[in-house]
């Protein structure tokens, strides 16, 4: 009963954690390092719920081949220590990661081959969900079925486990204690061939081991499995958190912008990637705050772009206003920052163009921004957002440009 549990819950773990990581996909399908996560999930979840007796008898029965579940079974336990490896490389370099695991895949192809090719030899008179090591382990076939999966299994946790051991000195708390729970659950992935190894050797000789092979096996697929996915559930369950504690600063930010971004919008609309109904008022953002903060960012640095070279004259007097006034020296800088904004667009809606050869001082924006500056980028954009609403920025713009409309 309770390695029945054991399997429904690891099950469970698999699969919210494959449910996040293809959310995750669907938003980056670039990433290796997630397309390596949904590997890792997918392969878990396969592993323990084919190794389920219910699942396996039902797939034995509907296949007719005896034991089929558990060629798929051990299989997706090779996807699962591959894709582990694979992210492991990502995560340190990751030219050098694409080399090294086409290795690891020709290895993989060539241990499944043989697996295979020794399982169809066998020809199992009968399906053996929970004894087929006991049952079938002095098979000839199966002692060189078992030999190539715990001998791949046993090379590939010692791999992970290397690599794991070299990256957490350079890790984050965070990222180490997710690369801990998945070097936790490649330990559980060891000690099964270990015990496995044993098991299969006690067979051999002709001695019957005085513990159920079946729970014990099972017991501990169940426990790496639950602790590699959950080391990526964890870490979904952190960002949220760390979203949710953010929402009030990047809301705050993000109605900050509208000011600055509206009026980019108006000299040159294209930068709106999907123009809203009324641009004119300064709506909030419930969900999906940071990529709509994000966004914002990106049009206001395209507005930046179309909007041409600033003038630093406007620039210095407003700046020089504002510390007359007794403004910070930061505060201060964003306000000659949108006095020369501002100044810029009157002189783009009368044609004009600023003649100075020097560049700008107000920094030009690539058309995309760094995500993990946007916080930063919002930060100093809604600075010059507000800036744009006091008097003496104004002033200044209407001394050096003449703002009154045409006709």
């Amino acid at each position: 009963m309770l390695v029945a549990i054991g399997h429904v819950v690891a099950a469970l773990v698999a699969a919210v954690a494959l449910v996040v990581k293809l959310g995750a996909l669907v938003r980056d399908p670039r990433d290796q390092k997630i397309w390596a996560s949904v590997g890792i999930c997918l392969g878990c979840g396969l592993a323990v719920t084919l190794g389920w007796a219910p699942v396996y008898s039902f797939i034995d029965q509907v296949t007719g081949v005896p034991n089929l579940a558990k060629l798929a079974e051990h299989g997706s336990a090779l996807l699962t220590a591959t894709a582990i490896q694979f992210l492991f490389l990502h995560l340190g370099d990751p030219e050098r990661a694409r080399r090294q695991i086409r290795r690891r895949l020709a290895l993989l192809v060539v241990v499944f081959a043989v697996m295979a090719t020794m399982f169809w030899a066998a020809d199992f008179p009968a399906s053996e969900p929970l004894h087929f090591a006991e049952r079938y382990g002095d098979l000839p076939e199966v002692g060189v079925y078992m030999l190539a999966f715990l001998l791949y299994l046993a090379v590939s946790v010692a791999d992970i486990l290397r690599m794991s051991l070299g990256y957490a000195r350079y890790a984050g708390t965070r990222l180490k204690v997710v690369m801990r729970l998945l070097s936790g659950g490649a330990g559980f992935g060891g000690a099964y061939v270990g015990h496995k190894a044993f098991f299969i050797a006690l067979a051999l000789s002709g001695v019957r081991a005085p513990w159920p092979e079946p729970a014990a096996s099972q017991t501990l697929v169940a426990l790496s499995v639950s602790l590699t996915c959950s080391s990526f559930v964890l870490a979904t369950v952190w960002k949220a958190v760390d979203s949710l504690r953010a929402w009030p600063r990047r809301s705050e930010a993000y109605r900050q912008l509208h000011a600055l971004w509206f009026l980019l919008y108006q000299a040159s609309p294209t930068i709106a990637l999907h123009p809203p109904r009324r641009p004119e008022r300064a709506r909030g953002a419930t969900w999906g705050l940071g990529q709509r903060l994000y966004r914002r960012c990106v049009e206001i640095g395209d507005g930046l772009q179309a909007i041409g070279k600033l003038d630093p004259s406007v620039q210095a007097a407003a700046r020089r206003r504002a510390i007359e006034a007794g403004w910070e020296k930061e505060r201060a800088t964003a306000a000659g920052e949108a006095a020369a904004i501002l100044a810029a667009v009157h002189r783009q809606r009368q044609g004009q163009l600023v003649s100075h050869e020097q560049d700008p001082s107000l920094e030009q924006r690539p058309p995309m921004i760094e995500r993990m500056d946007v916080d930063a980028d919002a930060r100093r954009l809604g600075m010059i957002s507000a800036a744009l609403r006091e008097p003496f920025v104004g002033q200044v713009v209407a001394e050096a440009v003449d703002v009154t409309p045409k006709g």
